[in-house]
C-alpha cells in the first residue's frame, strides 16, 4: 500500500471517531464550548509538531497566509458541525453530509490547481452525494 494511501485511511478513521466525539460533547455543553475544547487541543499538538519536525526551506508570507486561511476555514467547519449537533442532528445523518467536503476539494483542485480528474473519479464524485443521501435517510 502506498504511504499516502495509508495516511489517508488513518485520517479517515480519526475523522470518523471525531464526528462521534463532537456529537457526544454537544450532549453536555454548548457548541461554542465544545469547539473551544476542540480548538484548545490543537495548541499542544502544534507545539509538539514545531518541536519535532524540521521546517523545509524558507517560510514565506504566502505559506503563512495559506496555512492560517486553512486553519480558519477548518475552524469554521468544525464550529458549524458542533452547531449542527447541538441543534439535534444525529451523527449517522449529519456526518455523511458534512464529510462530502472532498467533493468540493476535488472540484476546486480541478478548477484552481488544474489537477486532472479521470472518468472513474468523476463517477465517485457523482455517486458520493447519493451515498450520503442513502446514509442520511431515516
Amino acid at each position: 500500500m502506498d504511504h499516502w494511501l495509508a495516511l489517508s485511511l488513518l485520517a479517515l478513521v480519526f475523522w470518523g471517531i471525531t464526528g462521534n466525539t463532537q456529537r457526544l460533547a454537544t450532549n453536555h455543553v454548548s457548541a461554542q464550548f465544545s469547539f473551544l475544547g476542540f480548538a484548545a487541543a490543537f495548541v499542544p499538538v502544534a507545539f509538539l509538531i514545531a518541536a519535532l519536525v524540521p521546517i523545509d526551506g524558507p517560510v514565506s508570507a504566502e505559506v503563512l497566509i495559506l496555512g492560517v486561511a486553512g486553519g480558519v476555514l477548518n475552524a469554521f467547519g468544525a464550529l458549524t458541525s458542533f452547531a449542527a449537533f447541538e441543534a439535534g442532528a444525529k451523527s449517522s445523518v449529519a456526518v455523511p453530509i458534512m464529510y462530502l467536503y472532498p467533493l468540493i476539494t476535488s472540484l476546486l483542485a480541478h478548477t484552481i490547481l488544474g489537477e486532472q480528474i479521470r472518468t472513474e473519479h468523476w463517477a465517485g464524485i457523482c455517486l458520493a452525494p447519493v451515498a450520503a443521501w442513502l446514509l442520511a435517510s431515516d
